[in-house]
């Protein structure tokens, strides 16, 4: 996305900012370094099972909320003001 967005002459990140997901390997590599949400796979993988072979929980809602985490890097701006 990056190269392409430079590729086309759009300012990352003066004209659009670009976050990604999961903190993916070498996004702090890139050209600019790329923002990223971290959130917690094994946790929620665990989670996930754990409801499953819980009969108890079988048709009932759960909200369960999990951390994440927002790592600021190059790839964002402020908003545009209008």
């Amino acid at each position: 996305m990056l190269q392409r967005l430079q590729h086309l002459g759009i300012d990352v990140p003066g004209e659009v900012s670009v976050v990604s997901f999961d903190d993916i390997f070498g996004s702090d590599f890139c050209r600019p370094p790329l923002s990223t949400v971290t959130a917690p796979v094994e946790q929620a993988g665990r989670t996930l099972i754990d409801l499953l072979l819980d009969a108890r929980d079988v048709g009932r809602a759960a909200r369960i909320v999990l951390p994440t985490v927002l790592r600021v890097r190059d790839s964002t701006g402020p908003a545009a003001s209008r």
